[in-house]
């Protein structure tokens, strides 16, 4: 389905055009009724990089340097001996014995497994004896900066040229759409801070967004930045990098984009703030939720001056754990929380060792439905979710799937609902005593909103595929279902062959599924998880 049409799909469900949409039509228009587009994907951008070679088919040529490199010299782990970040002197000892030992395979750069792997064959439980701060620590000094090759720039035909185009593709065309109708001349800013090194991930997005009239760049929004600016103190940056992030070394190797910092810093906040509202839309990237909101939100709570501009972009595009972060603000169910850690059996269990972590007062609140989840059914999330529903009192949640967004467009004359990708969204409602209702929306579906409800719109219904002709499921009570992916395959599975029940369980926990009078099945498209669930009752229970 082609970005134009889908967006025009949209904007008539909205009201915003009543007449047939065109490309001819005046996007300045369109523009002044659509107030904000969110595009909320579920896992990173499957996009074609030098970190994902595996997301390019094998006549792409990528552009820019390679991927991080590593070595080992005498200088290096003598760098490592004095700037030892923790008080374990035992681990700063065993490490630079191991290093000596591994300097003269490792003189030369490689990968960072092929560097793993020789000081695993030297000693593997003094490698694992290392804490996470102290195992980046010396990775990160142990980088070297990486080499420029002289190769062919990535173009926009080479970007389209992904082993996943129905997902990946569709997206990066309606984000493209989205800020070229939201603006004649669109730019996009890009924010790393949701990643453990923003400086790395800044040079592994450069050239995402270089697509014919749309003007894209790095914001050096970091928690490091956030704290030197509003304590003035830029000329610390480097110092603050170490207190702030646990980062080291990243001037040596990211000169670039460090400078990019510093000179943001010397701007000002004043300076921010104009850069944030002169753009057109802001992409959020990465997984680390507390560090982005680290760049929002100062120790004592209070929004940064600049939360403000980066909340009111016309259009926001975030994924992965940023996603989770677009979330918060207040509803009819009072505060809408964000997701942090944790997994469905330790929610359940309130197991200490993995237990469930939210901040109850959310993040950027651009999404203020709910409570939003990514890499949903993909990690088996559903009832991470719930229990975060049930501890906030929360009603609506949402969980993304991996390769897929959630879309929605706000204006003036209402708000809609949408799902682009190759699979799907699902919406839980909590009901008491761990009862939910659950739907999954695949992609093609348009979700009506109305007062804080939630509905497959009849126009996804009425041109809904005709039902196919599966067997009935044996009676039989379903095995481990909170493992990879067998919730989603379940309810799938029911929504296929038109089931009315199922009982499945995972350890201890029996989770029961019934199709109500309120419930509907309706295959929106022929994928493997093209069958959208409309509120099918969801309990679970302890033996």
């Amino acid at each position: 389905m082609t970005y134009f049409f889908q967006l025009s799909r949209l904007l008539r469900v909205t009201g915003v055009l009543g007449c047939a949409f065109s490309l001819s039509f005046s996007t300045s228009i369109v523009a002044a009724e659509q107030s904000q587009t969110l595009i909320l994907i579920g896992s990173e951008l499957n996009s074609c990089s030098r970190l994902a070679p595996q997301n390019c088919d094998e006549n792409t040529q990528i552009a820019g340097k390679s991927a991080p490199m590593y070595s080992v010299s005498k200088t290096q782990i003598s760098h490592i001996r004095q700037q030892w970040p923790s008080t374990n002197q035992q681990n700063k000892n065993n490490t630079a014995a191991s290093l000596l030992a591994l300097a003269e395979k490792a003189a030369q750069p490689m990968t960072k497994s092929e560097l793993l792997w020789l000081w695993r064959d030297i000693d593997n439980a003094q490698l694992n004896s290392l804490s996470v701060q102290e195992f980046n620590f010396v990775f990160d000094m142990l980088e070297v900066p990486a080499i420029n090759h002289q190769q062919q720039r990535l173009t926009a035909h080479h970007k389209a040229s992904l082993k996943n185009p129905n997902s990946a593709n569709e997206i990066m065309q309606f984000i493209n759409g989205s800020l070229k109708v939201a603006s004649a001349t669109p730019s996009i800013l890009t924010i790393t801070a949701a990643n453990r090194d923003p400086y790395a991930a800044a040079d592994a997005n450069q050239g995402l967004f270089d697509i014919r009239g749309v003007t894209s760049q790095w914001l050096a929004l970091t928690p490091a930045l956030a704290k030197a600016i509003s304590s003035n103190r830029c000329e610390q940056l480097p110092a603050l990098r170490h207190s702030e992030m646990q980062l080291y070394n990243r001037e040596a190797i990211y000169s670039k984009y460090t400078e990019a910092e510093y000179n943001l810093c010397k701007q000002g906040i004043e300076g921010i703030v104009a850069l944030i509202n002169n753009s057109t839309g802001v992409y959020f990237n990465g997984d680390e939720q507390a560090a982005l909101r680290r760049i929002l939100f100062d120790d004592n709570n209070q929004a940064y001056p600049w939360t403000h501009a980066l909340q009111t972009r016309p259009v926001i595009v975030a994924s992965n754990g940023a996603t989770a972060m677009q979330s918060g603000g207040s509803n009819p169910s009072g505060k809408v929380a964000s997701v942090l850690a944790g997994s469905s059996l330790s929610a359940l269990r309130a197991d200490k060792q993995d237990s469930l972590r939210f901040q109850p007062d959310g993040g950027l609140a651009t999404f203020d439905f709910g409570v939003l989840d990514t890499q949903f059914s993909e990690q088996n999330r559903t009832f991470r979710l719930a229990t975060i529903l049930d501890k906030t009192q929360q009603q609506h949640g949402f969980g993304i799937d991996s390769n897929t967004a959630l879309v929605v467009i706000k204006s003036a004359t209402g708000n809609v609902m949408t799902v682009i990708g190759n699979r799907g969204v699902v919406h839980l409602t909590a009901q008491g005593k761990q009862q939910y209702s659950y739907s999954y929306w695949p992609a093609g579906s348009v979700i009506d909103i109305n007062d804080h409800t939630f509905s497959l719109s009849q126009r996804s219904i009425s041109q809904a595929l005709a039902p196919i002709k599966i067997p009935s499921l044996p009676l039989q009570r379903f095995g481990s279902i909170l493992t990879a992916g067998k919730l989603r395959s379940l309810t799938q599975a029911m929504c296929l062959s038109q089931e009315k029940s199922a009982v499945a369980q995972q350890d201890e926990f029996l989770i029961s599924l019934l199709k109500t009078s309120n419930s509907g099945y309706y295959r929106i498209n022929n994928s493997q998880y093209g069958c959208a669930i409309s509120k099918l009752a969801l309990k679970v229970s302890r033996f």
